[in-house]
């Protein structure tokens, strides 16, 4: 997992972005910017964390080593209710949720359960099975 110092290097590199003008993009002074760049030891401030991260167009959990996903991603209302409902459901409850999903996965990739990496044909057949007992066939 990589740190502060080494990602905001990273970041900084890849989009040709000097210290003086993250400094000023990120309200900040270059000197402060380079503390953090030479001792990867050092954390800022949380509101300098999202200022850079601001600043760079990355969420804060990217800028920390959270997560390799730079960008936070804006969902819609209605997703954000299917998120947190899926986030409730029990594991009959996703096996029939993916049971669904198959059937309107038409990119030929075959979805992985809930929790696993890959798909493989037992859990298909079990969502399949978990599908039917919820439609009472």
């Amino acid at each position: 997992m990589q740190n502060f110092s080494n990602i905001l290097y990273s970041l900084l590199q890849q989009r040709g972005i000097t210290q003086r003008a993250l400094a000023e993009m990120a309200h900040t002074t270059e000197a402060t910017i380079s503390r953090y760049l030479t001792n990867s030891d050092r954390m800022p401030r949380v509101d300098l964390v999202a200022s850079i991260a601001k600043a760079l167009n990355v969420s804060t959990d990217y800028l920390l080593g959270l997560t390799s996903i730079p960008n936070h991603q804006s969902f819609t209302e209605e997703v954000e209710n299917l998120i947190s409902c899926y986030s409730k459901a029990t594991d009959n409850d996703l096996k029939v949720i993916w049971a669904v999903l198959d059937k309107y996965n038409d990119s030929n990739v075959k979805i992985a359960a809930s929790g696993q990496d890959k798909w493989n044909q037992k859990d298909s057949t079990d969502r399949q099975k978990a599908i039917k007992k919820f439609e009472g066939k």
